[in-house]
């Protein structure tokens, strides 16, 4: 099972993480943010504890970076999603009622072993999760950045 998350996390470094870094995203794996000039932008990713899946979620503040009720005295570069309570999961239908999304690359350890696919599969979710921050995630950045 280390083996699917080590592929995918070599997928994420290979697609994702270039794809961040070009958005303007500082930070390093599994915790970024983007500082602009009128708010603050965070993303994580986090694997499943059983393996064979993760999610990747996003919050947004305004241009001190702080959320509402927590972290005030912490520093912009310590903060990440898990401070907010308003968050979106890329791939996620809020608006159907459906707030979670797990992009999932290989089996949970409760479940029998496979063998490991092509590197393309695992490039494949990582593209796929680079385009869901696109086409979902940047709009949410604009809307949500003063209701952290």
């Amino acid at each position: 099972m280390k083996d699917h998350r080590e592929m995918m996390i070599g997928a994420l470094k290979q697609v994702f993480i270039p794809d961040l870094r070009a958005r303007g995203f500082k930070g390093s794996f599994p915790h970024f943010r983007r500082a602009l000039a009128g708010r603050v932008d965070y993303l994580t990713v986090q694997f499943y504890s059983s393996g064979g899946s993760f999610v990747v979620e996003i919050a947004a503040a305004g241009p001190d970076g702080k959320p509402r009720g927590h972290g005030k005295r912490l520093p912009i570069d310590k903060l990440n999603v898990q401070y907010f309570s308003k968050r979106l999961r890329l791939g996620s239908k809020p608006e159907s009622g459906n707030s979670d999304n797990w992009y999932v690359f290989g089996p949970r350890n409760y479940e029998p072993s496979t063998p490991l696919q092509a590197t393309e599969h695992y490039l494949g979710i990582a593209r796929q999760a680079m385009e869901d921050l696109e086409r979902q995630g940047e709009p949410w950045f604009v809307a949500n950045s003063g209701v952290a």
